[in-house]
Formats: structure tokens, C-alpha cells, sequence
């Protein structure tokens, strides 16, 4: 039985092939035609024939017809036509009617509308309508030109896909990269692999972008990358998981792990999702935005790590004890000899001694330096050769290029976040215009005419009581004539004496100076700075300094903090708190800070976090020294509050609370060693039980320790946003879902009253950079082993005009 059913499975197979009508390739026209012999195998020899075979036209000047086989070879001004559109020219053609694939030689183009593929060789399938070259080949779209080494162009879809070397130029952009599709309808190309797109306008700073998958279409000049994503210009880029950029308008977007970096304003700002806009050179990052800045210390060493040690330094050195009479530095033969070991008995040593020859008989109206660098080449490049051997290429000194041993440096950054981070660059005009419209958003005018607000007519009549004016003349005080005016005599103004003279010229001259040395120092009005504003909710977290406020104005013509709205700041164990506080930094330490108005410091020694240590005025002006609270002024109504404790025990033993204009504090290993009372103090110490509970607090008085950031994780915004843990504790059902949790309205809502892990913000090591290692939640008492601002009780002897207590 299965042998019937398989005869009749290939009796219907065979029946349908021969059913089936075979495609073959046939003449149709031809200037002239003849039947020949070739290789044994009949051939028509054509001339200026047309072949065609489905929906494909080919045209050739001559052309070898196998009939038998269904093949073609043609030759001169060869041309496949399918359709209106697409046309394929070459000089040589091998075409198989079989296997529809035609094989195009020397000069091969393929026209497809508004696109032109250009090759040597060339593989095309005329039923798929598939060509492929693999040994280089050019693709033109109107403006776009694109080179590769291998393509396949797909005429249906006219779609391209190039690999190894390719390269796409447009009238504004070049993009390279290694493997890339190309559309010629919609002239997007798609990318692959590692792709660079460069700007070729002529701008200053060209826009350059990276990705390794995305795509850009050269119509709109819009691209959109997903992998590996890097936004370059000038001395900034960009870069994010997700990246979009508009040429055109200049505007760009990235999403996920974004960072922006400004190498010359030595600024990065990372976040989730940041915008960029060129025109404005403004950057805006939200999404746990923070910013980055890294601060330097001295080197500690006493000694020079990167000390000179070449031969010419110590030239230089021994010429600066001894100058030369003749007042040359050095003379020829001296620098030879010092750059060049003396001649010994070797055939090497020898050729030294002859190079040393020759170099004392450069011209003598070379400077020295030339003649430096001249003998440093000649013996680098006997050292190149290898005409020295071990032993003596030891002799000769070794050229050391000097640099700065940053490895003794100590480095420090500061992390600031808000809920809004926004930085731009601006012209220190511009800068000054637009400080001038921000004070004065906070500034009434009350120059104008303040317009009374109408009075709506009354419908009703009114009545004004009738009388006779009263008689008031005889009240006046000039009723009899105006009184006899009175001689005042002139006082005599002394000229100057010429000691008065000479104070007073130099005290204008020295405000002159003052002046201009503060003009000399501001930038020119054409000078790029960059500022960068926090928006709500700013922090900033250093490893001895932390800071939090409303808002955050940062300007790098005065490299200055700025923290608006309820600031406080924490160092060590004290708190800083004013209406406005500016914090300001040099050579990338800090450097001074104003606290203003209402400022207040707050400090508690060891573990009591009962009795503060307070200072209180209208300003305050700090002095920091490698980074350290070195001198406070406190001016305008001066009042402080200090504990004085016993040495050994650590008990209260009294109080003193000081009123004064002005107030010095110096400190010394965060102690303060010396203050200065000014005009007129006021000193009360006493025991502590002689002081009431609201004398020992001074107006104005803030404590906030659970505010304070712990850690440079802390100040990101989604930090206390912890998301729930997905396990088996009391808050869940057996089957692992959320149990419901009865409000007393009666309404039911899932229990995520469950322990969450902290978050892992990209960019920052976590758990490694604190303050504390406990909870926040267990920051008092605070252990503050080194207090910036403690004022010890001292015995106060003040002179009317000020005095000093140590």
C-alpha cells in the first residue's frame, strides 16, 4: 500500500513540473544576429540585441547568447532595465536566466530614482532584485555620499547595508563607522557598531557624537542613540543611556545615567534625564541631578618628589652661584662637558669626543638655549642609534621631563543635588545684567505715582453743612512783620596743614588703587563663565563641610556658593545658619565665607547635646585655611553663649554670655584660641543656676542635626524614596502577595510597612564616603572630636576701645 501512495505522490510531482512553464531568456530584437560554434556548444552571436526575461529588459552592444543554457554574456554599454526606475549599467554582464543573477564588471552602475550605486563588480539578483558588491563601492542620494567596502542594496525596500569602512557624508555632517544601513527613500541610516558623527560646518566648537546603536537622519539632522552614547563639543559633552540630538535647532536629550563634563569649567553634573541647548549653551538635568567638584590641598612633603635632576639643571644651578664674566650663562665647551661624559679608550667613547668636536663648532651667535637644545638632540639621537653602550649610555645624564607630582595632593570633591540642577554659559556682561533683574525682583519701587483707586459716584445727592470760615489771622506768629533776621557768623575754615595735605592725597590714591585693583581683577566684559542654580530642596556634602538650603547660585567669575532661603551648614560639630550664606572658594579650596543677615552658630562638644556653645550677629565673615575655619568676624550686635567645663570631669561648671559690636574669633585646630571683644563689651559669667532657662538660649536660636547630609548618597533626592523588599515577613500572605490593612474609614490598603534597601545611585560609592556610619536617625549625640567654633570662657577685661583676651 505505501509503495502506490508513494508512485502517486511522485507521478503528481512530476505532473506538476511539467505543467509548470520555465522562464527563459529570449531575443526580441537585434541589429543582427549569428549562429556560431563556441567551446563546443552552440551560441548566437548578437549585435546590438535586447533580451528579456520576466519584468527584466537587457540591452548590449555585442553579446554571446547560449540557448541551450539560458545564459547571456554581454559586452559594451550593457543595460538592465526593471521598470521606470531602476537601470543597471556596466561594460561586461554574465547573465544566468537559470538562476536570475547577473554578474556586472567595469564600471558598474546601478541608478534606482534619486539614488546611484557605483562599483567595479557587482552581483545582482533581477527576481529579488538584490545587488551586492564586496570589493568597495560608492552610494549617491542626492546630497548624501556613501562609501563602504561591502553593500547589499535592496532595490524593493531601497534599503542599503554597508560593511567594513563605511563612511557617509552629508553637506553638514560625516559619519563613520562599520557596519550601517541606509534607507535612500527616507535617507535615515541605522547604526550598528562603534559609529562617530563629526560636524564638518565651520563652526568653533564642531559637534561631535558617538553611539554604537542609534539612528540619524540627514534630512532633519536628527539623531537618536541607545547604547554608549556621547555628546561632544568643545569642552563639553554629554552622555546617557538614551541620547536624541537636533542639529538644526541645537537642542539635545538624554535619559538614564546622564553626565554632563565641562573640562574648562572643570564642572560635571549627573542626573537621570538632562536636556542641552546649544544656542544658550544651557544644560538642564533633573531626576537626582547633582554636581561634582573637586577640591586641592598642598602637598605635605617638605621635600620636591619631582626634583630636577638632569644634567643642565645642575648647570644652571652651579652658573647662578658663579655668573660668567663675559655674562654669558654657559659657556660651549662647559655645556659639552657636562652633557657628554668625558672620552675614554673605547671606539664608542671615541665617536662621542668627535660629536662633542663638532658641536663646539656651532656659531658662537647662537643663544645658550639653542645651544642646549642642540646638544640634548645629538646625544638623544646617539642614544636612538645605539652607538652608546650600556655602560656609557649610563653615563650620560638622562633628560627628565619635569612635571607636577600630584600623587601628595589631597583631593577632595563636593556633591551638590537639588531637585532641579540648571547651568548655561554667559558673558560676564551678560552675568552682571542678569545678578542686576535678580536683586531687583526683591526690590519695591516706590518711585512711581501710586494711583488712588477710583470712587464710584453715589447715585444719591449729597449735602455739605453751610458756615462762615473762622477768623484764624490772629494767631499767626507774623501778624505785626516778619521778625528781624538774625547775624550768624561764619565759622573760619583753617587751610590744611601740608601733613593733613599729603594724608588726604594718599588716602585718595590709595582708594584709587583700591579701585582699580578690583577692576584689574574682574574679568572682561567678553569673559565665559559658566553658572550653574540649584532649584528646591539643594544639599551639598563634603567630608568636613556639609550644607542645605532652598536654593543654590554658583558663578565661576567669583567661584562662589551662594544658598538662598533658610541655609544651614554643618562643620564638624557646629552649625551654621543665616538668611543668606556665601561660601566662596580659591585655587579649588575654600577659602572665605559671609553669613548675612541674622547669622547664628550653633556648636555642642562631645556628647552633650544639652548645652550649645551659641554665636548670634547680623553678618559674619569667615576665614578658611587649607580648608579649615580659621578666623570669624561677627559684627552687629555680637552676642555669644559658651559652657565652660571642667577638664577632668567634663561638668558644667558655668556660663558666659558676651554682648559686643563685634566679635574676633581665631581658631587653631578647630579650637578657638584667642577672642577679641570690640567697642564697648558686655560680659556676664556666672554658675549655671544662676541663669534663667531663656537666658541660656539666644534669640534666633535653630538646631537641626537630622538634617544633615551623612553621606554623599544622602543628598540624592530619590535616596529616601526606598522601594519595598519582596520577601516572606509579617506585612505578607503565604502566597507572597501584599496582606490588606484596614484604615478606620473602613477602606482596604496593601501593608508596605516593610524594611527597604537603600538605593544605588550610578557614579557614587556607596557606603564608603560617610560622616557617620550609624542612621541617620541616631545622629545625637554627634561625637565631635574637633569643634570649629567654641568660645572658651575667659576672664573679659575690655577698654572702651576695644580689647584682646588670650
Amino acid at each position: 500500500m505505501n509503495k502506490y501512495v508513494l508512485s502517486l505522490l511522485f507521478l503528481l510531482a512530476a505532473a506538476a513540473a511539467m505543467g509548470q512553464k520555465k522562464s527563459i531568456v529570449t531575443l526580441i530584437r537585434s541589429q543582427s544576429s549569428t549562429g556560431i560554434k563556441l567551446n563546443g556548444k552552440d551560441v548566437v552571436k548578437v549585435y546590438q540585441g535586447t533580451f528579456k526575461q520576466d519584468y527584466s529588459t537587457l540591452t548590449s552592444d555585442s553579446a554571446y547568447f547560449y540557448i541551450q543554457e539560458n545564459l547571456v554574456d554581454a559586452f559594451g554599454h550593457v543595460n538592465i532595465n526593471q521598470g521606470d526606475t531602476l537601470n543597471i549599467y556596466s561594460d561586461k554582464l554574465n547573465y544566468n536566466g537559470n538562476t536570475k543573477i547577473a554578474i556586472l564588471t567595469d564600471n558598474v552602475r546601478m541608478v534606482d530614482k534619486d539614488a546611484t550605486l557605483t562599483t567595479n563588480h557587482l552581483t545582482y539578483n533581477t527576481a529579488t532584485r538584490i545587488g551586492t558588491y564586496t570589493d568597495g563601492g560608492k552610494l549617491v542620494n542626492k546630497d548624501n555620499t556613501l562609501l563602504s567596502k561591502n553593500c547589499w542594496y535592496f532595490a524593493f525596500s531601497r534599503d542599503a547595508y554597508f560593511r567594513y569602512n563605511v563612511s557617509l557624508t552629508t553637506p553638514d555632517a560625516l559619519v563613520k563607522t562599520d557596519t550601517m544601513r541606509y534607507n535612500t527613500k527616507t535617507k535615515i541610516s541605522y547604526f550598528y557598531g562603534p559609529t562617530n558623527i563629526y560636524s564638518t560646518k565651520g563652526e568653533k566648537d564642531k559637534d561631535t557624537l558617538y553611539t554604537e546603536n542609534g539612528t540619524y537622519n540627514t534630512v532633519n539632522e536628527q539623531a537618536d542613540f541607545g547604547k554608549n552614547n556621547l555628546y561632544h563639543t568643545g569642552t563639553k559633552s554629554l552622555t546617557g543611556d538614551s541620547l536624541f540630538y537636533d542639529k538644526l535647532k541645537g537642542y539635545g536629550r538624554a535619559v538614564k545615567h546622564v553626565t554632563f563634563n565641562d573640562k574648562e569649567q572643570k564642572v560635571t553634573i549627573k542626573g537621570d534625564l538632562g536636556t542641552y541647548f546649544k544656542a544658550e549653551e544651557q544644560t538642564v538635568v533633573t531626576q537626582d541631578p547633582y554636581v561634582i567638584m573637586i577640591t586641592e590641598e598642598k602637598d605635605t612633603t617638605k621635600t620636591d618628589s619631582a626634583a630636577r635632576a638632569d644634567s643642565i639643571a645642575k648647570a644652571d644651578s652651579v652658573l647662578k652661584k658663579r655668573p660668567a664674566k663675559n655674562g654669558n650663562a654657559i659657556t660651549m665647551a662647559q655645556l659639552i662637558k657636562k652633557t657628554i661624559p668625558a672620552a675614554t679608550d673605547t671606539a664608542n667613547s671615541k665617536k662621542i669626543q668627535a660629536k662633542a668636536d663638532s658641536l663646539l663648532k656651532l656659531p658662537q651667535n647662537k643663544t645658550v638655549e639653542e645651544k642646549k637644545a642642540i646638544a640634548n638632540k645629538e646625544v638623544n639621537n646617539l642614544k636612538k642609534q645605539n652607538k652608546l653602550t650600556p655602560g656609557d649610555a649610563d653615563k650620560v645624564p638622562k633628560k627628565q621631563v619635569t612635571s607636577k607630582d600630584t600623587s601628595k595632593l589631597k583631593r577632595d570633591s563636593i556633591y551638590m543635588s537639588a531637585d532641579t540642577i540648571e547651568t548655561r554659559i554667559l558673558t560676564y556682561k551678560d552675568l552682571k545684567i542678569y545678578q542686576e533683574k535678580q536683586r531687583l525682583l526683591h526690590v519695591r519701587d516706590t518711585t512711581g505715582k501710586v494711583k488712588k483707586p477710583k470712587v464710584k459716584e453715589s447715585k444719591y445727592l449729597t449735602a455739605a453743612q453751610a458756615g462762615v470760615e473762622t477768623d484764624t489771622s490772629y494767631r499767626q506768629r507774623d501778624f505785626f512783620g516778619k521778625p528781624k533776621p538774625v547775624a550768624v557768623k561764619k565759622k573760619v575754615v583753617k587751610p590744611l596743614s601740608k601733613k593733613q595735605l599729603a594724608l588726604d592725597s594718599l588716602a585718595k590714591k590709595q582708594q584709587a588703587d583700591s579701585v582699580l585693583t578690583a577692576k584689574l581683577a574682574e574679568p572682561s566684559d567678553t569673559a565665559r563663565i559658566r553658572i550653574i542654580i540649584a532649584h528646591h530642596h539643594f544639599k551639598m556634602f563634603k567630608s568636613d563641610l556639609q550644607a542645605k538650603s532652598d536654593s543654590m547660585f554658583y558663578s565661576n567669575s567669583d567661584s562662589t556658593i551662594r544658598c538662598f532661603v533658610n541655609p544651614i551648614m554643618w562643620t564638624e560639630g557646629s552649625q551654621l545658619s543665616g538668611d543668606t550664606i556665601y561660601l566662596q572658594m580659591k585655587h579649588k579650596k575654600l577659602d572665605n565665607m559671609k553669613m548675612f543677615p541674622n547669622a547664628f552658630i550653633v556648636n555642642i562638644e562631645k556628647t552633650d547635646s544639652i548645652h550649645f556653645n551659641q554665636v548670634a550677629g547680623k553678618r559674619m565673615r569667615g576665614f578658611f585655611k587649607d580648608d579649615k575655619l580659621n578666623r570669624m568676624f561677627i559684627e552687629g550686635n555680637a552676642e555669644s553663649i559658651y559652657f565652660s567645663r571642667d577638664s577632668g570631669k567634663m561638668t558644667i561648671s558655668g556660663m558666659q554670655r558676651s554682648l559686643s559690636s563685634r566679635i574676633r574669633v581665631d581658631f587653631k585646630d578647630n579650637k578657638a584660641t584667642n577672642l577679641a571683644f570690640y567697642t564697648k563689651p558686655e560680659n556676664r559669667y556666672a554658675p549655671l543656676d544662676k541663669f534663667k532657662e531663656d537666658e541660656k538660649i539666644l534669640k534666633g536660636f535653630i538646631w537641626k542635626p537630622k538634617e544633615r547630609p551623612v553621606s554623599k548618597e544622602s543628598i540624592i533626592p530619590s535616596y529616601n524614596k526606598k522601594p519595598t523588599l519582596v520577601k516572606s515577613l509579617p506585612g505578607k500572605s503565604k502566597t507572597g502577595k501584599l496582606q490588606l490593612k484596614k484604615l478606620p474609614d473602613g477602606k482596604m490598603v496593601k501593608d508596605s510597612t516593610i524594611n527597604a534597601a537603600p538605593l544605588k545611585i550610578h557614579g557614587l560609592k556607596t557606603g564608603k564616603d560617610s560622616i557617620l556610619k550609624t542612621d541617620t536617625t541616631k545622629m545625637l549625640p554627634l561625637k565631635t572630636g574637633k569643634d570649629t567654633v567654641i568660645v572658651k570662657p575667659l576672664p573679659v577685661k575690655a577698654s572702651a576701645n576695644g580689647g584682646s583676651i588670650k
